[in-house]
């Protein structure tokens, strides 16, 4: 299994692809800030912090319809080979939650709208998803929970070691 995890790792920051800042010009770059201008970072807090994870696909659909500026699009786990789930494990909502943290945060800090994207606030939005691994495993079978949360401690690291800042 230490196998397995280490290879995991590997191959999952191998895979990744640093996102690059904006670099529009300035039309369209007013068009993003205009967008933006009503941002709340409170929404994304509620989504990310607040939100019982089993309740976070719902309240992220109704905040899109509030607020037009959320990011909400995902792939779900990038992990390679591996992908959101498998035979004891699905982490798909756990990492939709953490993809839009990262871009929502990230938005609005490259925005300078009231958001630092630091390790700081990146150790939060990781720690959360640990949990979230976490809790998806408790709704395993007895048989299936020391695999779904061997597998959570896999994913859990792979973001600490390949995201940033």
């Amino acid at each position: 299994m230490r196998r397995l995890a280490a290879v995991v790792v590997a191959i999952t920051a191998l895979a990744c692809v640093p996102v690059s800042p904006v670099t529009a010009g300035s039309s369209e770059l007013d068009g993003i800030v205009a967008k933006y201008q009503h941002a709340d970072r409170t929404v994304v807090d509620r989504l990310v912090f607040a939100t019982p994870l089993h309740q976070f696909r719902t309240d992220r659909s109704r905040a899109k319809r509030v607020h037009r500026w959320l990011i909400t699009s995902t792939d779900g786990c990038s992990a390679p080979f591996v992908g959101s789930a498998g035979r004891s494990f699905n982490f798909r909502v756990a990492c939709e939650r953490h993809d839009l943290a990262y871009a929502n945060y990230s938005a609005l800090a490259r925005l300078s709208l009231g958001v630092e994207w630091n390790s700081a606030l990146r150790a939060l939005v990781d720690d959360q998803f640990q949990r979230d691994l976490q809790e998806t495993c408790t709704t395993r079978r007895h048989s299936e929970r020391l695999r779904c949360d061997a597998w959570a401690v896999v994913f859990f690291h792979a973001v600490r070691v390949t995201a940033g800042p």
